[in-house]
């Protein structure tokens, strides 16, 4: 297969990938938001919260320093490198779990949790294990550029993820038993990443002693990005638990859901746009990159109005009919996520030029200062608005964002063309992009 062949089949493979995971997620979703309570459902969105922060900090961690090793490795170097990473790896999820659930039993005793708590927790628990053994396994296929098999394995976690979810409904704890069905489906896909490999390229488990310690350096600062990244994006969720209520969580997650298919048609081309825009900044200069940026951000909010106003006409049967919920300040709602959405669009493309550039300190600091400044806001405005004030904090934390990324771009287009990063430079910065995810 030629080399253009290849590269259309691996971003084919990865729109495949995300349309399928995100396509789960709303189903997920929707299900429990028509099948159960509201605080079944906003216990299973904090569950799926935090094992999205355990899988995120695991890839910050990790992949990027895998990858630019494993591009210079021969198959047995390979090989002890994953067998290495997997073995310290383990040993880390094992720990993590024992003290984890250590505490919950000890909190239990002690009075500090309910018997219902306790029990989502513990399956929580089961769930982020399970999803950092199989995060894990698609990291390296997708390292060996082995798409399709993870895909086929995604297809196996997706039909049991929906599978148990389905059947969680009918039992009398819900969001423990939907979380233990994410553990089982993560397991499982797990399982069939793992064999595959095993088939493929099998892994020395006595390799690469202490592998994971010298990842650290660098590992614990891309680990951070990404830390904060989660923090801006989805920290709110417990705020609101904390300050508000159970049930807040469920309204916001519920409105915020039905926005989410829009977000597919940025993150499908996501797998595509850094190697594209590291080429055009080379081809162009920073200037072109940063029209051509512009011009795909407002396509896309285009087609994020067009999306809404379709929402909108059929709201009252969307909520009536499909979501089976009467939500409080729906409208209101509605109308803030529409614009975090804009946003969200416009940031997810601006990002590309200064990670072209290399300009993860940058990065990371703006990221820093979103998160503050939206949790900070979210907290102000919901203690005195309600749960419409989370959104209006998430929405002025993307617009510094977005601010922030166009003068970062602007600064770019200030200089020199032979500060430009080489193709050689662009190549190996690029696998450390999980400074800000």
């Amino acid at each position: 297969m030629s080399r253009g062949g290849a590269f259309v089949r691996l971003f084919g493979s990865a729109v495949v990938m995300q349309a399928l995971l995100s396509a789960a997620s709303f189903v997920v979703g929707l299900i429990l938001i028509r099948r159960t309570a509201d605080s079944q459902y906003a216990y299973y969105i904090l569950v799926s919260n935090a094992v999205l922060l355990l899988t995120s900090l695991q890839f910050a961690f990790v992949q990027p320093q895998m990858v630019s090793r494993m591009v210079r490795l021969g198959i047995l170097e390979r090989q002890r490198l994953i067998g290495g990473l997997y073995r310290d790896q383990r040993r880390l999820w094992l720990l993590i779990s024992a003290v984890s659930g250590m505490t919950i039993i000890v909190l239990y005793v002690t009075g500090v949790l309910a018997g219902a708590h306790a029990l989502v927790m513990f399956a929580a628990i089961a769930a982020g294990t399970a999803s950092l053994f199989r995060d894990f396994f698609r990291m390296v296929l997708l390292a060996r550029r082995r798409p399709d098999d993870v895909v086929r394995a995604d297809l196996v976690f997706v039909a049991l993820l929906v599978t148990g979810v389905m059947l969680a409904t009918l039992t009398s704890a819900p969001a423990a038993t939907a979380a233990l069905a994410l553990g089982l489906a993560s397991l499982a896909g797990g399982w069939v990443l793992a064999r595959i490999l095993w088939r493929h390229e099998p892994w020395q488990i006595d390799g690469a002693a202490g592998i994971l310690r010298t990842f650290a350096p660098l590992g614990m600062w891309t680990a951070a990005g990404a830390g904060v990244h989660w923090l801006f994006s989805q920290g709110y969720n417990y705020l609101v638990a904390g300050t508000l209520n159970i049930a807040a969580v469920a309204a916001l997650a519920a409105t915020r859901q039905l926005m989410m298919p829009v977000s597919l048609l940025s993150t499908g081309i996501g797998a595509l746009m850094l190697p594209t825009v590291s080429g055009w900044l080379n081809q162009h200069g920073p200037q072109t990159v940063l029209r051509r940026l512009l011009l795909i951000a407002g396509g896309l909010s285009l087609a994020v109005i067009c999306y809404f106003l379709i929402l909108w006409i059929f709201r009252d049967w969307t909520f009536t009919y499909v979501l089976k919920k009467q939500i409080a300040h729906r409208d209101e709602l509605l109308l803030l996520w529409l614009g975090v959405f804009i946003l969200i669009v416009m940031r997810d493309q601006l990002l590309y030029l200064p990670l072209a550039c290399a300009r993860f300190g940058h990065l990371l600091a703006l990221t820093c200062v979103c998160a503050v400044a939206a949790l900070t806001i979210s907290y102000t405005a919901m203690t005195r608005m309600g749960v419409i004030g989370v959104p209006i904090g998430v929405m002025v934390g993307e617009l510094i964002n977005v601010a922030g990324l166009i003068a970062l771009s602007m600064r770019e287009t200030r200089r020199r063309p032979e500060a430009r990063m080489t193709n050689h430079d662009l190549h190996d910065e690029a696998n450390r992009q999980a400074l800000n995810p």
